[in-house]
């Protein structure tokens, strides 16, 4: 009995190596059909094991199924759309391969990690030692000018939440001591230019902050309609909060001279001038799915009139020298998306729409359940649900967005199993 004891225990510390390794690869990659990661590579490998001896842990997961199933109808989409606007093929295999990749990598990520809390925070840390020394050895396009956006910050905000969830053990008052820690990340990812970050981090700060009164609690104990307007109400004041509170900091340069004049050239009178001044390729992705909103226009979808869409900023009243608008239309061919949802419905149409679509409805019921129920890993949720629901909306979806993606599916699906026992 001992003897099996034993080895069961190597066994795990087995597993907990190989869990760690691979999240330390995360970050780095090789050029094959566009950038694949090391990680994904050893999560394709051991795809087919993995599906041999669980397999019916994933399809047993109905959200795991729809993951998959939606995926698949998005890979559909994606498939009809090349072959009916007969994509060239090196865009045709970037396009085909990234969701592909991003279903397997999910699909044996989660098999390793499962639902096991030591497991998933053994490969968050790996992933952090790798977002911090990854930029020395291949550091991403605009590190050198944006260090903390393009680099450090990710993984210092993961390793401040890693640290207050090992500390509080699970105890939502213990969470709540060292909100300092969180607020002092956010603060200063606002001051070194990583706005969305930041505010990412600011906004789960304050709603942990929220969740630890005696007067959220008494709300979320009682889950009815009247309870969740209330609550989503308070979100957006939150939000809108944060997004005045950033304005005012920053018109008057207490954010720094680089956060002084991106205010200034994207601010228009309104605060939702900062959000659309900052995604301006909305302007060009909306043109092109009115133009095909049920076939898309194929994967890296390329067509130079609707970047001429974007000489409308000025016309809106944003601040850009023609230089800048110049710059902005012509540094490539391809039709912006700067969102998860926009890029997909561009490049495989409706299909490619409904999986993010879904994705943005699951993220926002895993985070009120998780509300409800606070689990140990509630901190951290909080920061991957608020993140996921800015992706999907204002970020492109590449390839670091496929590591990133599969890490927050696990999280997602595991807390949902947790808060159903």
């Amino acid at each position: 009995m001992t003897v099996k004891g034993n080895r069961k225990t190597r066994l795990l510390r087995t597993d907990d190596v190989i869990i760690f390794f691979i999240g330390l690869l995360a970050l780095f990659y090789i050029d094959i059909v566009g950038q694949l990661y090391l990680s994904e590579i050893i999560l394709i490998l051991l795809a087919p094991l993995l599906w041999v001896r669980k397999s019916r842990a994933l399809l047993g997961n109905p959200d795991a199924r729809k993951i998959l199933l939606l995926g698949l109808v998005w890979f559909l989409g994606q498939v009809l759309t090349d072959l009916i606007r007969q994509t060239p093929l090196p865009d045709l295999a970037r396009g085909w391969a990234g969701i592909v990749v991003l279903l397997i990598s999910f699909s044996s990520l989660y098999l390793l990690l499962g639902n096991n809390t030591r497991r998933i925070k053994i490969f968050i840390f790996g992933y952090v030692l790798s977002g911090l020394i990854s930029p020395f050895i291949q550091p991403l396009p605009y590190f050198a000018d944006y260090p903390w956006k393009f680099g450090f910050g990710h993984p210092v905000v993961l390793l401040a939440f890693l640290f207050v969830i090992g500390i509080s053990q699970g105890y939502l008052k213990q969470m709540g001591k060292w909100l300092w820690l969180i607020i002092a990340v956010g603060v200063l990812s606002f001051f070194l230019n990583a706005r969305a970050l930041g505010g990412a981090v600011l906004f789960s700060a304050v709603i942990l902050w929220l969740r630890t009164s005696p007067m959220t609690r008494r709300i979320l104990s009682r889950l009815n309609v009247k309870n969740l307007l209330i609550t989503s109400l308070l979100i957006v004041v939150i939000g809108w909060g944060l997004l005045a509170g950033y304005a005012y900091s920053a018109e008057r340069g207490w954010l720094g001279q680089n956060s002084k004049a991106k205010f200034e050239m994207q601010y228009n009178n309104s605060l939702i001038s900062l959000i659309v001044g900052g995604r301006y390729s909305i302007l060009a992705s909306s043109r092109a799915i009115l133009d095909s909103p049920i076939i898309g226009h194929g994967s890296w979808a390329k067509d130079m009139k609707y970047r001429l869409y974007l000489f409308e900023l000025a016309d809106l009243g944003y601040q850009l020298s023609a230089a800048q608008l110049e710059n902005v239309v012509y540094e490539s061919d391809l039709i912006p998306a700067h969102s998860h949802l926009m890029q997909a419905w561009v490049w495989a149409g409706l299909l490619g729409a409904l999986f993010w679509g879904w994705v943005l409805v699951f993220v926002g019921r895993t985070f009120i359940r998780a509300s409800v129920l606070p689990n140990e890993l509630y901190p951290l949720l909080l920061f991957f649900c608020i993140i996921a629901v800015w992706h999907i909306l204002f970020s492109p979806f590449g390839s670091l967005a496929r590591v990133q993606w599969a890490l927050r599916f696990v999280v997602f699906l595991s807390v949902n199993i947790w808060n159903e026992k």
